[in-house]
C-alpha cells in the first residue's frame, strides 16, 4: 500500500520515477524550471536537488542543461560595443559560482558551470573549444580568430560523447548597445540581480542543443560548430 502512494505522489508532482531512463523531456524541464530559489546559489545543493529524482546519467546530464539553459542569461554586451562582435580583453570569465549569483554569463562560463554540476553528480563531463557559425558563411583565419570563437561541452553516456552546448540552448539575452560596459549594461545587470533576488527568472530554451550531432546541425540549423 505504502509503495502504490509512494508513485501516486510522484504522478501528481510530475516528478520523474526514481531508475526511469531517457525520461519524457517535458517533466524534466518542467521539474527544472522550479527549483526553490533559496537553493539556487549553492552548486552542491542545487545539483542534489536537480537529480535526486533521477537515476540514468543521460537524464540527470539533461536536468542540469536545462536548469541552465532556463536561468543563465547571454551577456551579448561582453561580445558586442556597436561596430564589432569581438570578445572585449578584459572580461576574465566567471567561476561556477559567481555565475550562478550573477545569471550572466557568456559560452566560457556556461560550458564551465554545466562541467562542475555534471561532476557534482558523478558525470565525467569535458569543455570543447572550437567555433560555432553560420554554414553560409565562408569561415577564414581572420574570421576564426576574431569574432566565432565558442566553447561548448560533452559528457560520457555508456562510451559515448554526448554533446551539449547550454549557451545555445538559452533564450535569455541582455541586448546589445553601443559601447561596452556602459550605463545601459550597468542596467540590465542590476535588472536580472533583482529579478532573482527573491524568486527565479525563467527563460525559455531550446533543448535542440542538447545531444546534437554537427552534421544534421548543418542541415537542420544551418549551423556548423567545429572542433579546434
Amino acid at each position: 500500500m505504502k509503495r502504490i502512494l509512494f508513485f501516486a505522489v510522484l504522478l501528481l508532482l510530475n516528478l520523474p520515477v526514481a531508475n526511469a531512463t531517457n525520461y519524457p523531456s517535458e517533466r524534466i524541464k518542467r521539474f527544472a524550471t522550479h527549483t526553490p530559489r533559496e537553493i539556487e546559489n549553492n552548486i552542491h545543493v542545487l545539483t542534489r536537488h536537480l537529480i535526486k529524482p533521477l537515476d540514468d546519467d543521460y537524464d540527470k546530464a539533461k536536468m542540469i542543461a536545462f536548469w541552465i539553459a532556463s536561468h543563465i542569461n547571454y551577456d551579448e554586451y561582453l561580445y558586442n560595443d556597436g561596430q564589432t562582435s569581438k570578445l572585449i580583453k578584459r572580461y576574465d570569465g566567471q567561476d561556477p559560482n559567481q555565475l550562478l549569483s550573477s545569471r550572466v554569463g557568456i559560452c566560457g562560463d556556461f560550458a564551465k558551470l554545466f562541467t562542475a554540476m555534471c561532476k557534482q553528480a558523478g558525470i565525467f563531463s569535458g569543455v570543447v573549444h572550437g567555433y560555432a557559425y553560420p554554414t553560409d558563411m565562408r569561415m577564414n583565419n581572420s574570421l576564426k580568430n576574431s569574432n566565432y570563437g565558442h566553447a561548448w561541452n560533452y559528457f560520457l553516456y555508456r562510451g559515448k560523447k554526448i554533446y551539449v552546448d547550454t549557451t545555445f540552448m538559452a533564450d535569455g539575452r541582455t541586448g546589445t548597445a553601443g559601447g561596452v560596459r556602459n550605463l545601459a549594461h550597468k542596467r540590465t545587470l542590476r535588472k536580472i540581480k533583482n529579478e532573482n533576488q527573491f524568486s527565479s527568472k525563467v527563460n525559455n530554451f531550446d533543448d535542440y542543443y542538447f545531444d546534437f550531432n554537427y552534421k544534421k546541425e548543418k542541415r537542420d540549423r544551418g549551423y556548423l560548430h567545429e572542433e579546434r
